[in-house]
C-alpha cells in the first residue's frame, strides 16, 4: 500500500513538473495576445540631449547566461540565402530582439534592436520616426524565437528616444536612434559594446561579421517545419559577411537583409569579445544598376553626437 502510494505521489509531482515546463517552454506566441495589450502603455518620448550608457569595453554577459558561437543548429542554405534561423538563447544571441511600434495612425511595423545596456537598445532613427512623426508606442522583445519570449513578461516598453535625425531620407548617414525601455533587460540578457572600425581596419573581419534580423520575409514555414508562428517570428543570422565599401559616410556591406531587418547591428568578434561594428539601415538599387547594395550606419558618427552632446552639457 505504502508502495502504491509513494508511485502515486511520484506520478503526480512529475506531472506537475511537466505541466510547469510545457507552461514555460509552449506557451502561444506572443504577439496576438500581448501586444495589443501594450497599446494602453505610454507613448515615448523625444528627448534632445544624450544621457550617459551604462555600458563597460567588453559589454555584459550574465554570470547564468552561457556563451555560443553557433546561432542555430545545423541547417542547410537554402538556394542563394545565406541566412540562417536564431535559435539560440545563448549570449551575444540573446542581445538581439524585435522592435514592434505603432504609427500615429495605429499601423503597426516592426524593425530590429541590439541591447548596448541594461536598458538601452540600438536600432534605426527610421524605426521609430515615420515622416518626422515620432511612434504612437513602441516594444522591445528580446530573443524571440518562433514568436516566443524566454519568459513571457520579458518585453519592455519604450519610454524615450534619442535620435540622429528626424528625416533618414536625407540625412541616411545618421539612421540611428537610442532607445531607453522601462525595464533593465540587459541585465538578464546582456549587452553588447559598439567598436568605431574604420573601413581599412574592417578588412581585417572579411567573411568574420554577423548579422542578427527580424526580417519580414524570414523563415518561411513551409521550409522551417518547426518554426510554425510566421515569417519575422524568428530572427534570420548571416553569419560570415563582410563590409565591402564605403559611400556617402556610410559602409556598404554584403550581409542578407530583408524589411524588418532595419537596425541589425553588424556584429564582429573583436579582441575576443562580441562589439557592434555598424549598423544596418537600407538596402537600395546599386547606382551602377545591377543589384543591391546593403548600407550600414558607421559607429563613428554615432559616437561623435554622443561626444558633442556631452560636451554640450
Amino acid at each position: 500500500m505504502q508502495v502504491k502510494m509513494w508511485k502515486a505521489l511520484i506520478g503526480f509531482v512529475c506531472g506537475i513538473a511537466i505541466a510547469l515546463l510545457c507552461g514555460i517552454m509552449l506557451h502561444d506566441p506572443l504577439e496576438a495576445k500581448l501586444l495589443e495589450e501594450l497599446l494602453t502603455q505610454d507613448a515615448p518620448a523625444q528627448i534632445n540631449e544624450s544621457k550617459p550608457l551604462s555600458t563597460n569595453s567588453n559589454g555584459f554577459v550574465p554570470r547564468i547566461l552561457p556563451q555560443s558561437e553557433q546561432p542555430s543548429s545545423t541547417r542547410s542554405v537554402i538556394g542563394r540565402d545565406q541566412r540562417q534561423p536564431m535559435m539560440s538563447r545563448n549570449y551575444p544571441w540573446s542581445t538581439v530582439g524585435k522592435v514592434v511600434g505603432w504609427t500615429e495612425k495605429n499601423k503597426k511595423y516592426s524593425c530590429t534592436g541590439t541591447l548596448i545596456s541594461p536598458s538601452h537598445v540600438l536600432t534605426n532613427s527610421h524605426c521609430v520616426y515615420d515622416k518626422g512623426r515620432l511612434a504612437k508606442k513602441m516594444v522591445f522583445l528580446p530573443n524571440l524565437i518562433d514568436g516566443r519570449l524566454r519568459k513571457k513578461t520579458d518585453y519592455a516598453v519604450v519610454k524615450e528616444v534619442f535620435a540622429g535625425t528626424k528625416n533618414s531620407e536625407v540625412d541616411s548617414a545618421d539612421d540611428w536612434a537610442i532607445l531607453l525601455l522601462n525595464k533593465p533587460l540587459g541585465d538578464k540578457y546582456g549587452f553588447l559594446k559598439w567598436k568605431p572600425l574604420s573601413l581599412t581596419k574592417l578588412k581585417d573581419y572579411q567573411n568574420k561579421l554577423v548579422v542578427v534580423g527580424y526580417s519580414v520575409d524570414y523563415p518561411d514555414p513551409n521550409i522551417y517545419g518547426d518554426l510554425q508562428a510566421g515569417k519575422g517570428e524568428t530572427a534570420g543570422v548571416h553569419v560570415g559577411c563582410s563590409v565591402v565599401g564605403e559611400l556617402d559616410g556610410m559602409f556598404v556591406h554584403d550581409c542578407d537583409t530583408n524589411s524588418g531587418a532595419s537596425g541589425s547591428a553588424l556584429i564582429g568578434k573583436i579582441d575576443g569579445a562580441y562589439q557592434i561594428v555598424g549598423l544596418h539601415a537600407a538596402g537600395l538599387k546599386s547606382r551602377s544598376g545591377k543589384g543591391i547594395e546593403n548600407y550600414a550606419v558607421q559607429i563613428g558618427r554615432i559616437e561623435a553626437e554622443l561626444k558633442k552632446e556631452r560636451d554640450l552639457n
